[in-house]
C-alpha cells in the first residue's frame, strides 16, 4: 500500500506537468477524463488530442481511487479509459466508473488488440475500443465524437423507453380510478414520475378544491422549510385571487399543456403579490404550466405544474396524452354517473306509468284527441299555407315595384354620364378648365350615385339567395367608422357639411365586418343626402361587453311618423331625392335592418321633420 501511494504522488506530479500546457480550444470545447498511469501513454493522448483539432480541457487521474475521488462534482463529455491500472485491472474498472458516472461515454484503451476483450468492454457499457498500438489523431478524434453521440442515443432510447413504459402503466392506472378525485390524484402522480424536480397539484372549479392529497412534499425545491405552507393557505391564498383564477379558467378551457403567462407568474411570486404565501417561495426561475382535464358546462377543471425547467418536447406530449386519458376516463365516469341517474329516474317513471295505465283505460279518449289534434293542425297548416301565399304575393309585388326604381336609378345616373361625356367629346377643346372640372364632378357623382345602386343591388341579391356568409370577428369600431367617413369625406365637402366621430379608439366588437360596413355606408349616405348645406352628421356609439349601441345622427330635413312607420318594411319601397337632388333606391334601409337582424341586433330611428334624424342600430355581445 505505501508503494501505490509513492506511484501516486508521482503520477500526480506528472498530471500536474501534463495539465499545465495550454489547451486546445476550438469551437467546441469538449471535457475529456484521461485514466492512465503511464505517463508516455498519458503524453502521447494528450498530443494526438492536440493534433486531432478539437477543443477540449483534460482531467487526468492514474488509478481508479484517484478517478473515483473526481466523482460527483465533476461532469465530463467522455472518458478515456486504460484497462491497467495500479488498483484495478479489466473490466472491472468500467463497472466500478459506471456505478458513480453512468452518464459519461467511455473509451477503453489498451495495449492488447483482443477482440474477445474488445465485445466484452461493449457489454459492459464502454463505446469503443482502441488499441494503443494503433492510435492516432483521427482515430481518437472519431472514437471520442461517436462514442459522445451514441452515448446520446442510448440516453434517448432510454428515455424513451421510460416514457412509453410510464404511458402505459398511467393509462392503464388512470382507467382504473374508480372517480374523478382518484383520477386527479393518479395523473398528478404520473407527472411526478415523469418530470424531475417539479411540483404538482390537481385543481377543480369548486371552490379550488385539490383532489391530489399527497400533500406539498413535492414543492420542497422551492418551499421555506421555516414558513411551512398549509393546503388551506395555498388554496384560499394563492390560488383564490381573481387573475390567477380566470387565467386558471382559461388554460384549463384549453386542453393543452400551456405556461401560465409572464404577468400572472409575476403576481404570484413578486413580494406585494400574495404576502401571506410569497414568503413560502424562493424559486426565482419558478415557472407554471398548466393542463386542463375538466370541462363540463360551468366547471373546470385540471393540473398545476410548478417547475424550474421548461416542460416541452416528449415530456409535454406524454403529459398531454396523460391528461387526455384522464379527460375521457373523467367524462366516462360523468357519463356513467348520469346514466345511473338516468336508469333510476326511468324506473320511477315505468311504475309511474304502469301504475296510470292499470288505474286508467284512456285508449278511445287518447283516440279521440289524436284526431281533433290532427284537425287542428291541419287546420293550422292550411292557415299558414294562405298565409305564406298572401306573402309572396306581397313580396312579389315589391319585387316588381323594386326593379322599377332599380331601372330608373340606374337610368339616372347613365343619362348624366351619356350626356357629359358627349358635351365633353363635342366641345372639350372649346371648353374652359372651369367647365370641364365641373363636368367632371357630374361624371364623378354620375359614377358615384350608379355605384351605390350596383353595391345595394348586389348586397339585397346576395342576401336574399342565400350566398351572404355571416363571418363575425374582432372589430375595430373606430377604424371602420372613420374608414367609412374618409370614403363619404367628399360628397360631404361638396355640401360643407361637418363629419364627427364621437367613437373611442379602444372599443372593439364581434361582427361580420363587410355586413357592417354596408350598414354604415348607407347610414352615413342617407344622412349627408337628406342633410341640407352647411350642416352636421355625427357618429357615436356605447359600448356594451363585446357589443356596441352605434349612432349616425344628423341636422337634415327629418321623416314624418308616417314615413317613419314604413322605413323598414319589405313591402314598402320608395325613394326620395336628396337636399341637392341626389337619388336612391330605397333599398340600402331594408338592407341594414336585414344586416343588422343577422347579428341578432335591431335598428331604429328617432326623427324631428325638418330638425334632423338619429339612426341607431345595436350589435350585441
Amino acid at each position: 500500500m505505501p508503494e501505490t501511494n509513492n506511484v501516486v504522488r508521482t503520477n500526480a506530479d506528472l498530471r500536474a506537468d501534463i495539465l499545465s500546457q495550454e489547451t486546445l480550444l476550438t469551437e467546441k470545447t469538449y471535457s475529456i477524463l484521461l485514466i492512465e498511469d503511464n505517463p508516455g501513454d498519458a503524453l502521447l493522448v494528450k498530443e494526438l488530442l492536440k493534433s486531432s483539432g478539437i477543443g477540449f480541457s483534460l482531467s487526468l487521474a492514474v488509478s481508479l481511487k484517484d478517478t473515483l475521488s473526481l466523482f460527483p462534482g465533476n461532469e465530463f463529455d467522455v472518458i478515456l479509459l486504460d484497462l491497467g491500472l495500479p488498483d484495478s485491472v479489466g473490466l472491472e474498472t468500467v463497472r466500478r466508473i459506471q456505478d458513480f458516472d453512468n452518464n459519461s461515454p467511455i473509451v477503453v484503451m489498451t495495449g492488447l488488440d483482443d477482440r474477445d476483450t474488445a465485445l466484452a468492454a461493449l457489454r459492459e457499457g464502454a463505446q469503443d475500443y482502441l488499441v494503443k498500438n494503433n492510435l492516432t489523431s483521427d482515430v481518437i478524434l472519431h472514437a471520442i465524437i461517436y462514442s459522445i453521440e451514441r452515448k446520446k442515443i442510448q440516453r434517448l432510447l432510454k428515455k424513451k423507453a421510460r416514457q412509453f413504459s410510464l404511458l402505459s402503466s398511467a393509462t392503464a392506472a388512470i382507467n382504473e380510478c374508480k372517480d374523478i378525485p382518484a383520477i386527479f390524484t393518479e395523473s398528478c402522480n404520473d407527472i411526478r414520475i415523469l418530470l424531475d424536480n417539479v411540483g404538482v397539484i390537481g385543481i377543480e372549479s369548486n371552490n379550488h378544491k385539490r383532489s391530489h392529497t399527497s400533500g406539498f412534499e413535492y414543492f420542497k425545491p422551492w418551499l421555506d422549510p421555516t414558513k411551512p405552507i398549509t393546503d388551506v393557505e395555498f388554496r384560499e391564498k394563492f390560488l383564490s385571487a381573481n387573475p390567477v383564477k380566470n387565467e386558471m379558467r382559461n388554460l384549463f378551457n384549453e386542453g393543452k399543456l400551456q405556461r401560465m403567462s409572464d404577468d400572472i407568474q409575476t403576481y404570484l411570486f413578486r413580494d406585494d403579490g400574495n404576502p401571506e404565501i410569497q414568503p413560502h417561495l424562493n424559486g426565482p426561475d419558478l415557472n407554471v404550466y398548466a393542463v386542463g382535464i375538466v370541462k363540463n358546462g360551468r366547471s373546470y377543471g385540471g393540473i398545476l405544474i410548478f417547475t424550474s425547467d421548461p416542460v416541452q418536447g416528449d415530456d409535454a406530449d406524454i403529459v398531454e396524452a396523460i391528461c387526455y386519458q384522464a379527460s375521457l376516463c373523467a367524462l366516462r365516469k360523468t357519463i356513467e354517473t348520469e346514466l345511473r341517474l338516468s336508469e333510476s329516474r326511468y324506473r320511477n317513471l315505468n311504475k309511474e306509468l304502469e301504475n296510470k295505465v292499470r288505474m286508467r283505460t284512456l285508449d278511445l279518449e287518447s283516440s279521440n284527441y289524436r284526431l281533433n289534434q290532427e284537425l287542428i293542425e291541419r287546420h293550422k297548416i292550411e292557415e299558414s299555407l294562405k298565409k305564406s301565399e298572401s306573402s309572396l304575393k306581397e313580396i312579389n309585388n315589391a319585387k316588381d315595384k323594386f326593379f322599377n326604381i332599380i331601372a330608373h336609378d340606374l337610368k339616372n345616373p347613365f343619362t348624366s354620364l351619356l350626356g357629359a361625356t358627349e358635351l365633353l367629346n363635342n366641345n372639350i377643346d372649346r371648353m374652359s378648365p372651369e367647365k370641364i372640372k365641373e363636368l367632371a364632378v357630374i361624371l364623378n357623382d354620375s359614377a358615384k350615385g350608379g355605384f351605390e345602386v350596383l353595391q345595394n343591388l348586389l348586397a339585397w341579391s346576395r342576401s336574399q339567395t342565400g350566398l351572404l356568409k355571416f363571418n363575425p370577428e374582432r372589430v375595430n369600431l373606430h377604424s371602420l367608422i372613420a374608414t367609412n367617413m374618409s370614403d363619404l369625406r367628399m360628397a360631404a365637402e361638396r355640401k360643407n357639411i361637418r363629419m364627427v366621430d364621437n367613437v373611442k379608439d379602444e372599443i372593439i366588437i364581434f361582427a361580420d365586418k363587410n355586413m357592417l360596413n354596408t350598414v354604415l355606408r348607407n347610414l352615413l349616405g342617407n344622412a349627408i343626402k337628406f342633410t341640407y348645406n352647411s350642416g352636421n352628421v355625427e357618429v357615436s356609439a356605447v359600448e356594451h361587453g363585446n357589443g356596441a349601441d352605434i349612432s349616425v345622427k344628423d341636422t337634415g330635413i327629418g321623416i314624418s311618423d308616417d314615413q317613419v312607420n314604413d322605413l323598414f318594411r319589405r313591402d314598402s319601397i320608395s325613394t326620395k331625392p336628396g337636399t341637392n337632388m341626389e337619388q336612391g333606391t330605397g333599398l340600402g334601409l331594408k338592407i341594414c335592418k336585414e344586416f343588422v337582424e343577422i347579428h341578432g341586433g335591431k335598428i331604429w330611428v328617432n326623427s324631428i321633420l325638418n330638425q334632423g334624424s338619429e339612426f341607431v342600430f345595436s350589435i350585441p355581445g
